[in-house]
């Protein structure tokens, strides 16, 4: 089994979350090219998290649509 097929993504490219430097832009723009984006959530709190990322990722997905 190869890594695209395992993570579904056309791709084998992996970007890494870089809390404090990246949005959920970065993430977006990774996925939509064929790979596999991260958010960087590693200095929010849950709360945070919750609040913000979702609602940014659906604002991105609808505009990359």
């Amino acid at each position: 089994m190869t890594l695209q097929r395992l993570l579904g993504i056309d791709l084998p490219v992996i970007q890494a979350p870089m809390a404090g430097v990246q949005g959920a832009a970065l993430a977006m723009a990774v996925c939509n090219a064929g790979g596999l984006g991260s958010l960087p959530c590693a200095l929010l709190s849950r709360k945070a998290f919750a609040r913000n990322s979702p609602r940014s990722l659906r604002e991105l997905r609808a505009r990359s649509t």
